[in-house]
């Protein structure tokens, strides 16, 4: 297995760049299990596809990672604190505040909880 402080650098380096969905294809396990925000679960990459918040995102102006920290029995999980600036596409300018907690199995994400902070959430349609 590759290490996976190298995974979640490169993740992160996608992430950073924009490349949002081709961060999802390369390190998302196909049965992925997504969280939100405490919800239950959604499994699977197609079922979770368009949930990403991606529809409200005209341009991404910057993501700035403010914590990573790596952990777990078999050093198998990540989290990563994220502030992120956005324009959506009203035109209106956000930061949001995001914590992504991510265990990995065989080099990809198998279970994601993501946590936004505050009153900052995205709207996702079940």
């Amino acid at each position: 297995m590759t290490d996976l402080k190298d995974n979640v650098n490169r993740l992160n380096a996608l992430l950073k760049r924009g490349k949002i969905s081709e961060a999802f294809e390369k390190y998302y396990n196909v049965d992925v299990n997504i969280h939100l925000d405490g919800k239950p679960p959604v499994t699977g990459k197609e079922q979770r596809r368009d949930m990403i918040f991606l529809q409200e995102i005209e341009k991404l102006n910057s993501a700035e990672i403010m914590l990573v920290a790596f952990g777990g029995i078999n050093d198998d999980f990540s989290v990563t604190e994220w502030e992120i600036n956005i324009e959506n596409k009203k035109g209106e300018k956000m930061t949001i505040y995001r914590l992504n907690v991510q265990h990995w199995k065989d080099d990809k994400i198998i279970d994601e909880k993501i946590y936004f902070c505050g009153d900052q959430k995205f709207k996702v349609e079940d």
